[in-house]
């Protein structure tokens, strides 16, 4: 990743201010709305084809000229390698340049990157203060992240209910990730909702509406097993696919299961492998797993005990109880790491604390 930030030179639209007595200030002119709003549309497919690198070249000549929420959409492409280069230092300085045009968004995003340590050094308390004083000031994006924040125990202590309050404010300001956590909520009961999948859909649905990519995977899930909607595989998987084209770890990860049992597709284990290890690598614990696995019965990828117990230790370090269990199987037989009986022990204990059958079997005999 190259470490030199390439941002070119802003040409920011200012409209001159006569000082004459008795003139009237013009109204701010926002130069780029039409290459920014040609870039929203080919970067969401609205009446042309979806075109992720022609959307990074508009948004990147609107922000030159000024338009602050273009700024943050450029930010966002070489954050995330979205049309272009991937380039962090760039996706900053884009993104700084977005909060101090006035991008509300850019401004919670800005916080955010201070919570996490994102490009600079994390400071949690500066960052959810910042947060704090953007939603006061009435930022729903910020309230949303917020919210977010007190989901994780990101900087925050983990409150669900606080969660959902926030995120029951800024979902009236049509903000997309908040319409995703309410989904989530009701998908699993959480926050004190009630578990219904049909509400869950019609939250998945608007959030996917609305862009999120992470709500769209979620939907195609749904379709795909007949949660809150009937089954429709075709429908399903071309949700999945439409969110692990957008990046979405548990979407690349739901593709690779269905490249695997062979859902809506031919089976196929080697897609199946890439799609666990490009899940794994972006942080998804379930894909951590299944990769695991793929590389110890060399299912799709080279048999490689070692790279196994790199990924069960990772997947049992995030709380899986499969791979606690696979862990103490691995420390049992010296399978990718020197055997211990100790630790072999521990993590059977532990997977078995955390509910799974084999190793209560297995610690029974």
């Amino acid at each position: 990743m190259a470490n030199t930030c390439l941002v070119k030179n802003l040409m920011m639209g200012m409209v001159a201010i006569s000082l004459l007595a008795g003139c009237k200030k013009e109204p701010a002119v926002i130069h780029g709305v039409d290459d920014y709003n040609q870039g929203m549309a080919y970067l969401h497919g609205n009446g042309v084809d979806k075109n992720p690198s022609l959307a990074a070249n508009l948004f990147l000549a609107a922000a030159d000229a000024g338009h602050p929420e273009a700024m943050l959409e450029i930010g966002t492409c070489y954050m995330y390698g979205n049309g272009t280069e991937q380039n962090v230092a760039a996706a900053l300085s884009w993104i700084k340049f977005a909060a101090e045009s006035g991008s509300k968004k850019a401004k919670a995003y800005m916080a955010l990157f201070q919570v996490q340590g994102i490009g600079m050094e994390k400071n949690e308390a500066e960052g959810i203060r910042l947060l704090q004083a953007e939603t006061s000031a009435g930022n729903a994006d910020a309230m949303a992240i917020l919210a977010n924040c007190y989901e994780a125990g990101a900087g925050v202590p983990i409150d669900l209910n606080k969660a959902m309050q926030l995120h029951s404010k800024a979902v009236k300001e049509n903000i997309p990730l908040s319409m995703y956590f309410l989904g989530r909520c009701h998908a699993n009961g959480l926050a004190g909702v009630n578990q219904n999948d049909a509400t869950a859909v019609e939250w998945y649905t608007k959030a996917s509406d609305a862009g999120q990519v992470e709500a769209t995977g979620k939907l195609g899930a749904c379709y795909v097993l007949g949660k809150g909607v009937p089954v429709d595989v075709e429908k399903g998987i071309a949700l999945i696919r439409q969110g692990a084209q957008g990046g979405d770890a548990d979407s690349i990860h739901n593709l690779g299961v269905c490249h695997e049992r062979g859902l809506g597709t031919p089976i196929n284990v080697t897609e199946a492998a890439k799609c666990y290890k490009t899940s794994a690598e972006s942080g998804c614990e379930r894909a951590m797993f299944n990769y695991a696995v793929c590389l110890e019965q060399g299912q799709g990828t080279a048999h490689n005990p070692k790279e196994a117990f790199k990924w069960y230790k990772k997947a049992a370090e995030a709380g899986i109880p499969e791979s606690m269990y696979k862990l103490g199987i691995c420390y049992e037989r010296g399978a990718g790491v020197t055997a211990s009986k100790e630790l072999s022990a521990s993590w059977l204990h532990k997977a078995a604390n955390a509910g799974n059958a084999d190793a209560k079997k297995k610690l029974t005999k």
